[in-house]
């Protein structure tokens, strides 16, 4: 019976000990997966500043010597777009003048300084439509300048992690094997987590220059509107908003990255600090995680009510 319990002891401790170093593996693997996404967050090349450092002028995915998909959103507005937007504007313009001249009691009280008033706003429409998207492009440096800045702020050393997602083999000592296996499976759902945050960050971000980019295609449109004393107007506002929305989503993804970080670093630093109520932290580790993917998510829609835009 000495040889067989021997045996099982030996198997126990075997298993404890792969248990162990599969944990130690999955946090491993997670902390090279969050430093290799993150670590260039101020570079040239990082995916944080590919797609929100950086302005959408200098957008080329990832790829180098390509053309940027600005160029062609520039050629197909200025070529396609701003004559619709000029005819618009010109209806709209019409209809004020003759507005004005209908307001002064069908020419009773007639004021010739209402044509003045109305050169000025054709000219200003005309200034507008013709140079509505390096008018969206100076809005988008609001955003840039503010990402660029709160990501030097928030990760001033260019790294996303500022401690090792480590954890020790003495955290996880005083564990039974029960035990072990449960903590190993959440690290492994928690890997998969963050797995599926880097996608979510991914469509989050994509799905955002992609948007700013249809909406810079169609600017001369809602710009045009913007001429209209009436419920026209109300387009080209709209539209102002959604654009400044877009260029301020960015920062709100980089406060709620910069929140995980500090939260995940936390509960990493409890873990090896103590071996007391390790599922818990585990748990809540995975907690973390999904909230972090919903908020993500949800960036755009916390942008869109701050700015009022529908």
């Amino acid at each position: 019976m000495g040889v067989i319990s021997d045996a099982i002891d030996a198997l126990e401790d075997w298993c404890c000990d792969l248990f162990e170093d599969g944990i130690k593996s999955q946090f491993d693997g997670i902390s090279e997966l969050l430093t290799d996404t993150f670590s260039q967050t101020t570079g040239n090349n990082g995916l944080v500043s590919t797609f929100i450092a950086k302005h959408p002028s200098q957008f080329t995915g990832g790829g180098s010597g390509g053309t940027a998909v600005w160029t062609t959103i520039e050629t197909l507005c200025n070529n396609v777009v701003v004559p619709i937007g000029g005819f618009i504007l010109t209806v709209i313009l019409l209809n004020e003048l003759i507005q004005m001249l209908l307001w002064g009691n069908n020419f009773k009280d007639f004021d010739d300084s209402i044509f003045i008033q109305w050169i000025i706003k054709a000219l200003c429409g005309v200034i507008l439509v013709a140079n509505t998207y390096y008018i969206a492009s100076a809005l988008f440096s609001f955003g840039t300048n503010v990402c660029s800045n709160g990501l030097t702020t928030l990760f001033g050393g260019g790294d996303y992690l500022s401690t090792a997602l480590t954890i020790k083999k003495s955290a996880l000592s005083s564990l039974e094997l029960g035990e072990l296996m449960t903590v190993w499976f959440i690290s492994l759902i928690v890997h998969l987590g963050i797995m599926i945050l880097i996608v979510a960050i991914v469509i989050t971000f994509a799905s955002r220059i992609i948007e700013i980019f249809m909406y810079l295609s169609i600017a001369p449109i809602p710009m045009a509107t913007m001429m209209d004393s009436g419920e026209w107007a109300s387009i080209g506002k709209n539209w102002i908003k959604q654009i400044l929305a877009l260029s301020f989503q960015g920062f709100f993804i980089i406060v709620a990255l910069a929140i995980f970080k500090t939260l995940f670093n936390n509960m990493i630093t409890s873990l090896n600090s103590s071996s007391d109520g390790v599922i818990m932290q585990m748990a809540m580790l995975m907690g973390y995680t999904a909230a972090l993917i919903f908020t993500i998510l949800r960036t755009g829609a916390v942008s869109k009510s701050i700015f009022n835009a529908r």
